[in-house]
C-alpha cells in the first residue's frame, strides 16, 4: 500500500526537545515492520520515551523499540489538561497543507478573513450539506479549501468521482454539480486524490467532513459559519 512520507516536518516536540545529533536514537526497526514510516523522531520529557512522527500519525515508542502507545498524551500539571498529541498534531497538519495548497478546490470568500481546509466526499451528506451552504461560509469571510476524502477507498463510488472532479477543467463546477447528484464527463489523469486520501489518514481524519482551521486544529463533522468563526477566534 502506497504511503506518504512526510519528508520535511520541522517540528518541534511539545513534549520536550527535538532529538539531538547526540542523543540515543529509539530502535524503530519493529514500527517499520508495522507499516509505520517514521519521519520524525523527539525526545520527551519523559525518560527513555520517544515521539514519533510517521505516516501514521504520532506514537510514542521506548528506547528499545519493544513499547509502543497510540493515543493521547495529557500534561495534567495546567488547567484544563494539555493534550500534547493534538497540539503536535496541529502543528503536523497545519505544515503538510501548506505544502499543497495548489492542489485543493478553493472556493475563495471576497472578504476573507479566514481560509479552512475540509476533507470531502461527494456522496458524503453532511459534506452536501456544507455545499449547499457554502455561501453562508463566504459571506462571513471564511475561504473553503477542499482535500478528498472518499470514506469507502479509492475504487469506491466517491473516490472516482473525487479523481473526476480533480481531473475537471473546472473543477468547481465539476464538485458542485457531483455533490448536487449530477454525472460529470471528465477524462482520466494523474491526481492527487489518493495523496489526499493518505493524508487525511496520517492526521486523524475518520469521518467526512473534516474541518482543519488555519492553526492545524481539526473539527470533524459539519459545522455553521458561526461556530466555525468562535473556534478559530477561540
Amino acid at each position: 500500500m502506497k504511503r506518504i512520507f512526510f519528508a520535511a516536518l520541522g517540528i518541534s516536540s511539545l513534549l520536550g526537545l527535538s532529538l539531538s545529533a547526540s542523543a540515543q536514537q529509539p530502535d524503530t526497526s519493529r514500527l517499520e515492520a508495522l507499516g509505520i514510516q517514521v519521519a520524525g523522531i523527539a525526545e520527551t520529557s519523559i525518560d527513555g520515551l520517544y515521539e514519533i512522527t510517521s505516516n501514521q500519525g504520532i506514537f510514542y515508542v521506548s528506547e528499545d523499540g519493544t513499547r509502543l502507545i497510540a493515543g493521547n498524551l495529557f500534561d495534567v500539571t495546567q488547567t484544563p489538561p494539555n493534550n500534547l498529541t493534538e497540539s503536535a498534531m496541529a502543528n503536523l497538519r497545519k505544515a503538510e497543507i501548506e505544502k499543497i495548497e495548489d492542489e485543493m478546490v478553493v472556493y475563495p470568500s471576497s472578504k476573507e478573513q479566514y481560509a479552512i481546509t475540509v476533507f470531502t466526499d461527494t456522496t458524503c451528506g453532511y459534506c452536501q450539506r456544507m455545499h449547499e451552504n457554502l455561501g453562508q461560509y463566504l459571506d462571513k469571510g471564511i475561504t473553503v479549501r477542499y482535500l478528498a476524502f472518499p470514506r469507502g477507498g479509492l475504487n469506491s463510488k466517491g473516490g472516482q468521482q473525487l479523481q473526476a472532479v480533480w481531473c475537471a477543467e473546472k473543477p468547481k463546477q465539476a464538485l458542485t454539480a457531483f455533490k448536487n447528484g449530477d454525472s460529470v464527463n471528465s477524462p482520466s489523469c494523474d491526481n492527487p486524490v489518493e495523496k489526499h486520501y493518505r493524508m487525511g489518514q496520517a492526521f486523524g481524519v475518520t469521518g467526512t467532513p473534516a474541518i482543519v482551521l488555519p492553526d492545524g486544529r481539526m473539527l470533524p463533522g459539519l459545522r455553521t459559519a458561526d461556530a466555525l468563526l468562535e473556534a478559530m477566534q477561540n
